[in-house]
């Protein structure tokens, strides 16, 4: 499977999310000091507890970069401050805005690894994203064998380990990107094994994988097909 890569643009000043679009934003976890500190003032007193249970300060100022621009993108489709948004959890760990208002409120998703983060957003459906650092993993055919499709094992077998690990991770990140639109944990999947392109499901689906930087594979799943994706890199 040979991904499509991304042309990222920089945001506008004013962000307008269309029904029609998904706004997909590539953000890089290693910032400076003090980018952590600013967003770091914007959590909520339990995301900050959250932060101080990472043993290792990478990972800390990770997770607050992560959830502080979370927030700051969020506000900026809002146009509410940062600091004021409050958040739930969904059954199987989704966000979502615990109280929404606004003129436009999206539905939202990220994902990230090994330094880079991915958001997606929607005005008026379900979105999953899934980002996953191509690298080796020993235990990619017994994953395979019990999580992904026949189809999906069937064109892993006999790949070299470069060109087997990619393509893990295209399958991986589909599969992760539907049940997350969904609000599924590894549980929503059926004896079966089906999850490729949910042609299965009653809704309409689009899944489309893409390569979001080198090394990198990603999917988004967003529950409508006539939507246009929006390529946004944020900078300082």
């Amino acid at each position: 499977m040979i991904l499509p890569e991304c042309a990222w643009n920089q945001a506008p000043v004013d962000l307008v999310l269309a029904s029609n679009e998904v706004h997909i934003w590539h953000v890089s976890l290693e910032q400076p000091h003090s980018t952590v500190q600013q967003l770091s003032d914007t959590l909520s007193v339990d995301e900050r507890v959250r932060a101080e249970r990472y043993h290792f300060a990478r990972d800390r100022q990770h997770f607050i970069l992560a959830r502080g621009l979370l927030r700051k993108i969020l506000g900026s489709y809002m146009n509410v401050e940062p600091k004021l948004l409050e958040f739930c959890l969904g059954l199987y760990g989704k966000p979502a805005l615990a109280y929404p208002s606004g003129s436009c409120v999206p539905y939202f998703n990220l994902s990230h690894s090994h330094g880079l983060a991915l958001y997606a957003f929607t005005r008026d459906c379900e979105v999953g994203i899934d980002l996953e650092y191509i690298r080796p993993i020993e235990e990619a055919e017994q994953i395979a064998e019990r999580y992904f499709s026949l189809q999906a094992r069937n064109a892993l077998r006999n790949l070299v380990p470069d060109e087997l690990y990619k393509q893990f991770f295209i399958y991986w990140t589909r599969m992760e990107a539907y049940l997350k639109a969904r609000g599924d944990g590894l549980a929503g999947l059926s004896d079966e094994h089906e999850i490729t392109d949910a042609k299965k499901s009653s809704m309409k689906w689009s899944i489309q994988s893409y390569v979001p930087s080198s090394g990198y594979v990603a999917t988004v799943a967003i529950q409508e097909q006539d939507i246009r994706n929006v390529y946004y890199k944020w900078k300082l």
